[in-house]
């Protein structure tokens, strides 16, 4: 059963508590009747409650500059890789997986801006706050779903469209996808209470960790992703050999991606450590930032693979260009439309 939060009855500035919360200081507490008055109690009781708002308070804060942080970054690179866009997706044909780019790249940034509004409009209600806190998950889920069907089809491409390896991947992401959707719409769901400056997200440690779980899966593909990548790029450097080009590894790492792959699955990672910290408001408080990082490093994957063989995703066949001081690898797509 959930109970509404309480509002503490200490003054301007004070935030919500729980119920539970109320019920943890009154047993904690309970010994000072028998030592003191009962108007002793009642001030001890005053002043744990104070501090426990005063904590949820500085969660909250802490939880606003996280999110205004990895939206700065979203946007920020939005801007300065907003030329190459123009330049590289804006004038050839709409494709398959420039129309994904395209989406997941705007959906985030346009999502985002209703995400601030929900954190920072202190003319709210609670009502409201349930609809925006929905449009929060659902922003989540798709954005990363879309960066997960993108990394996927970068990899079936450095395979040479095996499909083998294309069934592996499909097999090991839906399966872990039908784990995170357990784990989020089958277990206990997440609350959004209201503050004074907006509506925040509060995890009990039990839904936290069943939303870690999600999280969890997702870093699994993304680290399983990583790693293929860089097995392709240690397998190219030995063919290279064997023709005598010799070609530094971390450029060939650095044309198929792996970088991106592992920025993402880091970013994942640390939003994960964050959904078993003691603090409530603070449970998935990285979230924006995962997501931000996916969107970031998806968007330069591919307006970095454009730009040096103008193919996209679809990069496969070798062929060699100078680029710098080295000779590195372009990709034609074989029979496959960008």
């Amino acid at each position: 059963m959930e109970h509404e939060p309480m509002r503490g009855d200490l003054g301007e500035g004070v935030s919500y508590i729980s119920i539970e919360a109320f019920i943890q200081t009154l047993s904690t507490d309970v010994h000072f009747q028998r030592q003191g008055s009962p108007d002793r109690t009642w001030q001890i009781m005053e002043i744990r409650i104070a501090q426990h708002d005063i904590s949820a308070a500085q969660q909250q804060q802490l939880e606003d500059y996280f999110h205004l942080f990895s939206i700065t970054l979203l946007y920020w690179d939005h801007s300065i890789t907003f030329p190459d866009e123009v330049q590289y997706l804006w004038k050839r044909s709409m494709g398959g997986s420039t129309a994904l780019f395209f989406f997941n790249r705007y959906f985030a940034a346009l999502g985002n801006v209703i995400v601030t509004v929900s954190l920072f409009s202190s003319g709210l209600t609670e009502s409201s706050c349930r609809p925006f806190h929905l449009f929060r998950e659902v922003l989540l889920v798709l954005t990363q779903v879309i960066v997960c069907i993108l990394l996927t089809i970068r990899i079936y491409a450095l395979y040479h469209c095996s499909k083998r390896m294309l069934t592996y991947m499909l097999v090991t992401g839906f399966t872990l996808g039908g784990l995170a959707v357990f784990a989020i719409f089958f277990g206990q769901s997440s609350q959004s209470v209201l503050t004074p400056t907006g509506c925040h997200t509060q995890l009990t440690l039990i839904t936290s960790v069943q939303v870690a779980a999600a999280w969890e899966a997702l870093f699994l593909y993304d680290s399983m992703l990583f790693l293929m990548t860089l097995h392709k790029a240690y397998k190219t450097r030995y063919e290279l050999r064997q023709e005598r080009l010799r070609i530094p590894l971390f450029v060939i790492i650095l044309r198929d991606g792996s970088i991106y792959f592992g920025v993402m699955a880091l970013a994942n990672l640390i939003n994960i450590s964050t959904f078993y910290y003691p603090d409530p408001f603070l449970r998935g408080a990285l979230c924006t930032f995962a997501s931000s990082m996916s969107v970031t490093m998806m968007s330069r994957l591919m307006l970095n693979l454009h730009k040096i063989a103008e193919t996209g995703l679809y990069t496969s066949h070798i062929t060699t260009c100078q680029l710098g001081t080295y000779s590195v690898f372009m990709a034609s797509p074989r029979d496959t439309e960008n």
